[in-house]
């Protein structure tokens, strides 16, 4: 029997997360939380990219391309050890790359950043829009900061908390205007490691947001990187696509911190997360609605919302909010390779999260164990459960269970979780407490859990966010079958907001030349800051240095 209120679950988790809020950082000391002047130091030298330039390999950088494979070998005088600042002219580039990279020192890292206006990337269907690689201890961002001279006052993104309708703000955008499907906004590879991204846009990339991986590559070295304060939305697949999925031998992901994100309205996962090892942080962001193209991606069960690969150490996932999906909300596989340390093996932490909004599985445990490993899952909400997935996949049934495990093997606890469905914990602790074989449960509750409120998404509060997906005209991932709408439906079509508004949208109804069906909505506001003084007002954005 569901509770009348969860007031009491969240109370524990909105205090649970403060405490732990308070262990990973304060919140800056400026009197206004989101601005951080002066973090990067004042620049003593700097080198400009030039207006025009042709070079060896191909090199060339004009009014409408950057491209500079090895930009160490095109721009030799330039000391790419000592140098506090590389500037990109604003301009509006088709595609822009650089590579080659240099390795500089942890307390002396390369600042890479807008000058002038904004840099906006993409839209020319060239196979890529914004592409870095090699080098090590480089930071990329379109931060405004007069006193670190990074970016420009007139593109300053949510500096001083000016979240919504912050499109097209941003000092650095990448905008493909999804002119090529197989494009990701920003790729990094090329052995590159401990560089940092920030206060950067993407949108309307073809595949994902952001693709890092050095793939079949396992000497490379991707650790300590730093991926914040980014805006990631409407993209055709993953928000966040990192490390190879390909077989072995493949590089580890190591030591990453990923926090302060708003990874929005993304077509397959919001967060993928492959070949995991050391210790690594993933806190305070917003995930999705993600899974919004379910009816067709580019391949079946690429319709959740979180998807991790484990092969060694520690992942801290908490205080986020993950909103939609479609397969599996929460998909945890561990894969050991051989070779890898076990030695300093923790596993998966799970604690203070916000999952909602699924159509299918709130979490799917893989069978793969690895030595040292624990999967301990703490304090966690789950709510808004609607099985929908048999109208993609006719033969799908649901489960009576929202949590599914198929680990016998890995040491795994359900502390303190809470869930608003009828259905029952898990496969393998059905009333959500006890011990059956390596599954022990306490302090679980089924009760009604409340929606979150955010500051301005742009839609009301309470609102379903399954009534949000990508406009399709007929499910390429259900035998083609014509996709009708109901009254109310909200689709997102080229990267914009449509309602429906008759009882039903008919199939094959492009929403821009069909305005007797579809309402055109203002573009959304996306501040999605939880409101202050609300229970889960310690999850996702925060202003942590």
């Amino acid at each position: 029997m569901l509770a009348s209120s969860s007031s009491s679950s969240i109370a524990s988790l909105s205090s649970a997360s403060s405490s732990i809020a308070s262990s990973v950082g304060s919140s800056h000391s400026s009197a206004d939380p989101w601005v951080n002047d002066g973090n990067y130091g004042v620049p003593v030298t700097t080198f400009t990219l030039p207006a025009t330039f042709t070079g060896t390999g191909g090199a060339t950088i004009s009014n409408s391309v950057i491209y500079l494979p090895d930009i160490q070998a095109s721009f030799p005088l330039i000391n790419w050890l000592d140098i506090d600042r590389l500037y990109i002219p604003a301009g509006t580039y088709s595609y822009l790359r650089i590579g080659n990279l240099p390795n500089r020192n942890a307390n002396d890292k390369l600042i890479i950043t807008n000058q002038g206006g904004q840099v906006k990337v993409g839209g020319a269907g060239h196979s890529y829009a914004l592409s870095l690689s090699g080098g090590s201890n480089w930071v990329l961002t379109g931060r405004y900061d007069p006193l670190s001279q990074t970016g420009h006052l007139n593109f300053s993104g949510h500096r001083n908390g000016a979240f919504a309708n912050s499109q097209g703000t941003y000092g650095i955008l990448v905008d493909d205007m999804f002119s090529n499907p197989n494009v990701s906004g920003v790729q990094i590879f090329g052995g590159a490691s401990r560089f940092e991204l920030e206060y950067v846009e993407i949108t309307r990339v073809g595949f994902a947001g952001i693709l890092a991986k050095t793939d079949s590559t396992a000497s490379a070295v991707m650790e300590f990187c730093k991926l914040h304060d980014l805006y990631i939305h409407d993209v055709g697949s993953e928000g966040l696509y990192i490390g190879s999925t390909q077989p072995q031998p493949q590089h580890q992901i190591r030591d990453w911190t990923i926090y302060n994100n708003r990874i929005l309205r993304t077509g397959t996962e919001a967060l993928q997360l492959g070949q995991l090892g050391g210790v690594n942080h993933v806190h305070h962001n917003v995930l999705g609605p993600a899974a919004i193209d379910w009816r067709s991606a580019f391949q079946t069960s690429q319709d959740g919302n979180i998807q991790i690969n484990m092969r060694e150490g520690h992942l801290l996932l908490e205080n986020n909010i993950a909103i939609g999906s479609a397969g599996n909300h929460f998909l945890l596989f561990s894969n050991p390779v051989s070779g890898d340390a076990t030695d300093n093996n923790i596993g998966v932490t799970v604690r203070n999260n916000y999952f909602s909004d699924m159509r299918n599985l709130g979490m799917y445990v893989g069978s793969g164990a690895i030595t040292g490993m624990r999967f301990v899952f703490e304090n966690n909400l789950w709510r808004a459960w609607s099985f929908e997935r048999n109208q993609v996949y006719s033969s799908a049934v649901a489960y009576d269970h929202l949590l599914r495990n198929f680990n016998s093997t890995t040491s795994i606890s359900f502390i303190n979780n809470d869930w608003d469905s009828s259905l029952k914990l898990s496969n393998s602790l059905p009333l959500g407490n006890g011990t059956n074989g390596n599954v022990t449960g306490s302090a679980n509750d089924n009760i009604a859990i409340d929606p979150i409120n955010f500051v301005n998404a742009g839609l009301p509060d309470g609102f379903n966010f399954l009534r949000l997906e990508k406009w399709t005209a007929s499910a390429s991932l259900g035998g083609n079958v014509p996709v009708t709408y109901p009254l109310g439906m909200i689709v997102i079509y080229e990267g914009g907001p449509w309602k429906c508004k008759l009882s039903p949208c008919s199939a094959g109804l492009v929403p821009p030349t069909n305005p007797s069906v579809w309402d055109a909505l203002a573009p959304f506001a996306d501040d999605v800051r939880v409101v202050q003084g609300t229970a889960y007002s310690t999850l996702g954005l925060t202003p942590l240095p």
